[in-house]
C-alpha cells in the first residue's frame, strides 16, 4: 500500500468535483457500495454520495463516463 501521508495533509484542500463538498476517507461500506476493494483506500464526498478510488497513491477524482465499462 502506498504512503498516503501527503494526502492526509492535503485532504482539507480537496473537494468533490461533482458536489464541491470536502473529501474524506471512505468507509468500508461506501467502498463496497462503489464496487471498490474494501482493503484499498478511497475518498468520499462529505455526504458519501460520491466515492473516488486511490490508485498508486493518487486520488482519481474523475467520474466514469456513462456507458464506458471500468477496466
Amino acid at each position: 500500500m502506498p504512503d498516503l501521508t501527503w494526502l492526509e495533509s492535503t485532504l482539507p484542500l480537496l473537494r468533490c468535483p461533482a458536489t464541491k463538498q470536502p473529501l474524506r476517507f471512505a468507509t468500508a461500506e461506501e467502498k463496497l457500495a462503489a464496487s471498490l476493494p474494501e482493503a484499498e483506500p478511497a475518498l468520499a464526498s462529505e455526504d458519501g454520495a460520491h466515492v473516488y478510488a486511490i490508485e498508486d497513491g493518487i486520488p482519481i477524482l474523475l467520474r466514469p463516463e456513462p456507458g464506458v465499462a471500468a477496466e
